[in-house]
């Protein structure tokens, strides 16, 4: 039995499961923290003080809770937050010493092939050239794949956590303001799209939790109860996404706290989550988007 740890920039997650003979997953937990580690901080490469501690408290629980099950390997990986952080030295330490919880720093590299391995277990990347988009609060990972091989990979820091602290923390944005991040995000994401222009990926795979949040607000409005806990993936009506995206990309901050299936910590981070989807649609020419369930902490149990 393993456990693995995935210390995100926003969210904490703790899976604990058994890789089975034929190579399926049996979980046997599953929680999450909305801990906001790169809150105050991660535009000054710093964990600031008060996130820090939210981190190491979270840890410490996870400890206690990995004590109750037979479990006899522990994987405990940090990303974006922690790799970028001044500090991340000190708290990877602090975590050791309190929670017994030794960290493993994932490079962007590293981290888009830990997702690759997992999506390919949710995914039939068979047909087409597939392109990954996992949206972290301090970075994205982008995979151009299919079943036999990656393509090409690459991390970019563009995280929703990390634009919001670059666009002063706005809740509303109009179609000029939009247009702004836009820019931005054109500027910065050029390797990306010269390796499409190579690969031509005709689906794009998203993972983590702003399309989840994406699959979850849009059954419920068709009057669905999707349980994600019970399913790998999901295939998203064209024309819903697209109107989905538009609202949250223009929305308030009241109408995204009343929307059912948009959990609190996400009601900042969906809006620049749904401008980076939108954007990366638009630009790619790309109609097709499946949510896949697994990704990076999957991938992990897969593969170590």
């Amino acid at each position: 039995m393993k456990a693995v740890i995935d210390i995100g920039t926003n969210t904490f997650h703790l899976n604990i499961a058994s890789v089975l003979p034929n190579g399926s997953i049996e979980f046997h937990y599953k929680t999450y923290d909305a801990v906001k580690l790169g809150e105050g901080g991660i535009s000054k490469g710093i964990i600031a003080p008060e996130a820090y501690k939210r981190g190491i408290d979270t840890l410490v629980k996870y400890s206690d809770i990995i004590a109750n099950y037979p479990v006899t390997q522990i994987f405990a990986m940090a990303t974006s937050a922690v790799r970028d952080a001044t500090n991340g030295q000190k708290f990877i330490k602090e975590v050791q010493k309190k929670a017994n919880i030794n960290i493993q720093i994932l490079s962007g590299d590293t981290e888009a092939e830990f997702i690759y391995e997992g999506t390919k277990a949710a995914v039939n990347l068979t047909n087409g050239t597939f392109l990954i988009m996992d949206i972290g609060g301090g970075s994205i990972e982008f995979i151009l794949c299919n079943e036999s091989q990656i393509y090409w990979k690459h991390s970019f820091n563009l995280g929703a956590a990390r634009l919001k602290e670059i666009f002063n923390n706005q809740s509303t944005f109009t179609n000029s303001d939009i247009t702004i991040i836009e820019n931005y995000l054109y500027d910065n994401l050029t390797e990306l799209f010269e390796a499409c222009k190579i690969y031509k990926p005709n689906v794009l795979i998203g993972t983590a939790g702003s399309f989840e949040t994406y699959c979850e607000v849009i059954n419920l409005k068709n009057g669905l109860d999707i349980n994600l806990e019970n399913q790998k993936i999901y295939e998203f009506n064209y024309n819903e996404l697209q109107l989905l995206l538009n609202f949250f990309k223009t929305s308030t901050l009241q109408q995204r706290m009343h929307t059912p299936g948009l959990i609190n910590f996400r009601v900042d981070m969906i809006v620049f989550a749904s401008i980076i989807t939108s954007f990366v649609l638009q630009k790619l020419n790309i109609n097709k988007t499946i949510l896949s369930t697994y990704a990076l902490k999957e991938g992990v149990l897969l593969s170590c």
